[in-house]
């Protein structure tokens, strides 16, 4: 049992989505920073680590508000696609659409970022951490700039627009009518199978657990033999991968097609068939939606010197039964991939080149003992 009550940890989160979306509208980034603690400590996968809230709120500020040639002050709506409470460790991780505001045509554009935030008592937080791909973010922005401008080139005046309507209602062949309620007796009928329903799935978290053990270890076991069929054996044939970088993947032979294909190229310029490790870190069991939330670290075999290069990534696993998992949804920052290869790639090298000067070392001095002993 943890010090908080799950009900005052979702109460501190409900607000923290008021003063999060307000703060971005206006502009006044204290708003959202009322949120944390003095102390707080902020993790931006992107831009790096801030620490304190002053801190925090000044940066988000001038990240947020910068608008000459980054329109980010138009991404000013976060409606929650999902969340789960961890109440035993204070935890709240959601995922959060970052959504743009209206192009002028009613697109909505909007990409998905995890949220970890670590209650800390007193309505407040003391830790947050955002995962996003930045990559699919820089696209949205264009993608709205260019919508934007096309709606502002064909844009028409509201006598127009007037008018427009006013013969639409003329040329409508029924009146205009006003939307009924369901009938009671169906209403009824609806909020007594919701109150039945309770906030349990279909599986026993036991369960959810066990296939997920079992997920690991599958995953573990492609990554060291580079044989991702053992992968295919967590997930239903018909499982969907929801890849942030890739999109999205169908049917269980062409998740595992599409995964190989990635990691099983050996250039040098990118060996990813060295990324083949996968330990497990965090997770949460979600009874409720039946899946997992979890982090992996997608890390690069040893190179020699016990060094790690590696990169977070967050999946949420939808169980589906069976032991098996029929949705994935991976969320990272295709940066931290990159830069883990860039240093696998230096640190590759650098062991190399010491293994070959120890080597010669040893051979010298294996060459001068036996020049200093006598011939039988």
């Amino acid at each position: 049992m943890g010090r908080w009550s799950k009900e005052e940890i979702e109460s501190a989160f409900k607000t923290y989505q008021v003063q999060g979306r307000d703060a971005a509208r206006s502009g006044d980034w204290a708003r959202w920073g009322e949120m944390f603690r003095e102390d707080v400590t902020y993790l931006e996968h992107e831009v790096g680590q801030w620490g304190g809230r002053a801190a925090a709120v000044r940066e988000m500020a001038a990240l947020m508000h910068q608008s000459e040639g980054t329109p980010w002050v138009w991404v000013n709506q976060y409606p929650v696609k999902a969340y789960v409470v961890d109440e035993d460790r204070g935890w709240v991780w959601s995922q959060i659409w970052n959504r743009m505001e209206d192009p002028g045509n009613g697109k909505v554009l909007q990409e998905n970022c995890l949220t970890m935030l670590r209650y800390d008592g007193d309505g407040l937080f003391s830790y947050e951490e955002d995962l996003y791909n930045p990559h699919a973010y820089v696209q949205m922005v264009k993608d709205w700039v260019a919508i934007h401008d096309e709606c502002q080139a064909d844009a028409v005046d509201d006598t127009t627009r007037a008018a427009r309507a006013e013969a639409a209602r003329a040329f409508a062949d029924e009146p205009t009518f006003e939307a009924q309620p369901p009938p009671v007796e169906l209403a009824g009928e609806h909020a007594e199978a919701r109150a039945g329903r309770g906030t349990r799935g279909r599986f026993p978290r036991e369960e959810i657990e066990e296939a997920f053990d079992h997920f690991r270890k599958q995953l573990a076991l492609a990554g060291r033999t580079r044989d991702w069929s053992h992968l295919g054996a967590a997930l239903t044939k018909d499982a969907t991968w929801i890849d942030c970088a890739l999109g999205h993947l169908g049917k269980r032979e062409g998740i595992l097609r599409a995964i190989e294909d990635r990691l099983h190229r050996v250039d040098d310029d990118a060996p990813w068939v060295q990324l083949c490790r996968f330990p497990a870190g965090e997770f949460i069991i979600d009874e409720a939606r039946e899946s997992v939330w979890s982090f992996f670290w997608a890390r690069f075999a040893d190179v020699g010197d016990g060094s790690r290069h590696e990169a977070k990534v967050f999946a949420e696993l939808q169980y589906n039964g069976d032991g098996l998992f029929k949705v994935v949804e991976t969320l990272y920052n295709p940066n931290h991939f990159d830069r883990a290869m860039d240093s696998y790639k230096v640190a590759k090298i650098a062991y190399e080149e010491r293994r070959t000067r120890r080597a010669k070392r040893l051979a010298e001095r294996e060459a001068k003992a036996r020049s200093v002993t006598p011939d039988d």
